[in-house]
């Protein structure tokens, strides 16, 4: 390799692979140019974490990673007016104010009701927009799934 470290500080190249956590069930290895877990145990998840409240910052990034999560949940009933706007709240274990949420529901609802949009207005908590666009009342059936995506702020 061409490119050696040249840091005021100090530095160590080394020619083979670096591991952490060898007297451990479970560490990191560090091998050209991918980080792995390795451990005892069949599977393992590879967990990157900032110190304290940091948070994780990707390539040219100008906003810390918080972390994502992923779920479903359901909704209980609701009855939208004819014409009518209606808002419900949907749980979303982790969700914080200022993430960033997606939402798709996985049960197929009325055509006549359309999903508008979604925020994110209490802790684990959605607020969704529901439109009812027909001349009578409609309602979305109970326990109407919703898948739902979110990346944590910070």
């Amino acid at each position: 390799m061409i490119y050696r470290s040249s840091n005021a500080e100090g530095y160590a190249h080394f020619g083979g692979d670096v591991m952490s956590g060898a007297h451990s069930t479970r560490g990191v290895l560090l091998s050209s140019n991918t980080i792995s877990p390795v451990s005892d145990n069949a599977n393992e998840n590879l967990v990157l974490r900032g110190k304290g409240t940091g948070g994780v910052l990707f390539n040219a990034s100008t906003s810390v990673f918080g972390g994502i999560n992923r779920g479903e949940s359901t909704i209980a009933v609701v009855a939208l007016p004819a014409s009518g706007l209606i808002r419900s709240t949907l749980t979303v274990p982790g969700l914080g104010v200022n993430d960033m949420l997606v939402v798709h529901r996985s049960t197929v609802m009325s055509t006549a009701i359309g999903l508008l949009d979604w925020t994110s207005t209490a802790a684990n908590e959605a607020t969704l927009s529901f439109l009812n666009n027909q001349a009578s009342t409609q309602s979305i059936a109970a326990n109407t799934t919703f898948k739902w995506f979110y990346i944590k702020s910070t």
